[in-house]
């Protein structure tokens, strides 16, 4: 489970890599045109590449002013056994994910963007989905 929440993490922290760079106009007038943009999608390529051996797809995807990353697993797996693991992992992480969303604000002309993680199911249900908003807290759904 930890070697999932590191990837999440690491896929996130390359996306605010993406994103750094300086000056008063922001590279990006949308979550949609950020995600869009050719080095999201290498990153994108490359860590799904990555982990696909272990069983993992990664994609991202705006809504909106989120930015969605979306971790399907490809063998069923225990849901209810899973989701108190990645809670914590992503409790433990939420710092991490408010420095990513500060990138996001200073890159992007978005007010209030938010991350949203989902791990999906080899079927297709959703485990579990937090978002992240860059306060204190996050919300689980």
């Amino acid at each position: 489970m930890k070697k999932i929440i590191g990837i999440l993490l690491a896929v996130c922290l390359a996306f605010s890599c993406v994103a750094c760079g300086g000056g008063e106009k922001k590279p990006y007038a949308s979550v949609e045109e950020f995600v869009q943009s050719e080095e999201v999608q290498q990153q994108v390529q490359q860590a799904s590449e990555q982990y696909q051996a272990d069983g993992l797809t990664i994609t991202a995807s705006a809504d909106g002013d989120k930015l969605v990353f979306t971790y399907a697993v490809s063998t069923q797996i225990d849901a209810a056994a899973t989701i108190p693991a990645l809670e914590m992992e992503f409790d433990a992480q939420a710092s991490s994910f408010t420095q990513v969303i500060q990138q996001m604000r200073e890159q992007i002309e978005v007010e209030n963007p938010s991350i949203v993680l989902r791990y999906v199911n080899a079927d297709g249900s959703e485990i579990l989905s937090r978002e992240f908003t860059g306060s204190t807290e996050s919300e689980a759904s």
